[in-house]
C-alpha cells in the first residue's frame, strides 16, 4: 500500500514521521545549551517570513486569560509571547520533541506556558477546550487540513478562534500534498511534507470542518518573488441561544 492509499489517519502520521525526522535533525546542528539559557519573548507577532509584512499582533486578538495552542511551535517564541500576553494556558504543540528541548531552553520559565510533543491531531484530542488555536507555517502547513481541521473544531470553544499562515502555491504548482527538501549543515537533503492551497480552497476546507472563514490576508514576497504568504483567520460559530 502506497502513502497515497494509506487512510487518511495512518497518512497523517505518515507524514508527522517524515516532518519529525527533518526537524529533529535540524535541531540537532543547534542544541538546547548552545544558546542564552532564556531567550526575550518577541514584543510582536510575525505572521511572514518577511518582518513587518503581515496583519501584526492584533490578528489574533484578545489573549488574557485564554486556552491558546501553537500548533507547530518550534522552538517556542509565538508560544512564549501569548503567555506573556496574559494567557491563562499557553501550550507550545510540535511533532519535533528536539525543538521542543531547545523551545523548554529558552522560555521554559514562564508561567502558564505547557510543551507537547506529537502530532498536532493527536495531541489536540487531549487539550482541554481552547479559546484560541494558531500556527504560523506549522501544523496547518505540515499536515492534512482535512485531517487535522475538523479536530481543531472539535477542540475550539463556540466562538473559538483560529489563525494561522501557510504559502500558496507557486505559479504552475499543483495545490494539494507536496514533498520538498530541508538541507542539514552537512549538504544532506531531508524530505518534508506541507499542503499547499490557495485561498479559495481553504475557505472551503475550514467550511467543511464546520468554521467560518472571517479574514484571508494575502502577502506577496516583498523582493519580488513568486512566493505568497494566506494568513487566515476563521471562528467555530456560536452557540445559538433559543
Amino acid at each position: 500500500m502506497t502513502n497515497e492509499n494509506l487512510p487518511e489517519g495512518g497518512r497523517a502520521l505518515v507524514d508527522a514521521w517524515v516532518n519529525a525526522v527533518a526537524w529533529n535533525s535540524i535541531a540537532a546542528q543547534q542544541p538546547p545549551g548552545a544558546g542564552p539559557p532564556q531567550a526575550a519573548v518577541p514584543e510582536v507577532i510575525e505572521w511572514t517570513c518577511w518582518p513587518g509584512h503581515g496583519p501584526g499582533s492584533a490578528f489574533l486578538g484578545a489573549l488574557t486569560g485564554r486556552r491558546v495552542a501553537e500548533l507547530g511551535c518550534g522552538t517556542g517564541e509565538h508560544t512564549a509571547y501569548a503567555a506573556a500576553c496574559g494567557a491563562r494556558l499557553a501550550i507550545g504543540v510540535d511533532v519535533a520533541g528536539a525543538r521542543l528541548q531547545q523551545a523548554r531552553a529558552r522560555f521554559g520559565v514562564l508561567p502558564a506556558v505547557v510543551w507537547k510533543t506529537g502530532d498536532a491531531a493527536e495531541v489536540l484530542a487531549a487539550l482541554p477546550r481552547l479559546d484560541v488555536c494558531f500556527s504560523i507555517y506549522g501544523a496547518l502547513w505540515y499536515s492534512d487540513p482535512a485531517h487535522l481541521l475538523p479536530v481543531i473544531h472539535s477542540r475550539l470553544k463556540p466562538g473559538g478562534i483560529l489563525a494561522f499562515t501557510v504559502n500558496a502555491p507557486c505559479p504552475g504548482e499543483l495545490p494539494g500534498r507536496r514533498v520538498d527538501n530541508l538541507t542539514l549543515s552537512t549538504g544532506a537533503r531531508l524530505p518534508v511534507v506541507h499542503y499547499s492551497y490557495d485561498a479559495d480552497t481553504w475557505q472551503r476546507l475550514i467550511a467543511t470542518a464546520g468554521m467560518s472563514t472571517q479574514e484571508v490576508v494575502t502577502v506577496d514576497d516583498p523582493a519580488g518573488g513568486d512566493y505568497r504568504a494566506l494568513v487566515i483567520r476563521a471562528q467555530r460559530p456560536a452557540e445559538s441561544r433559543k
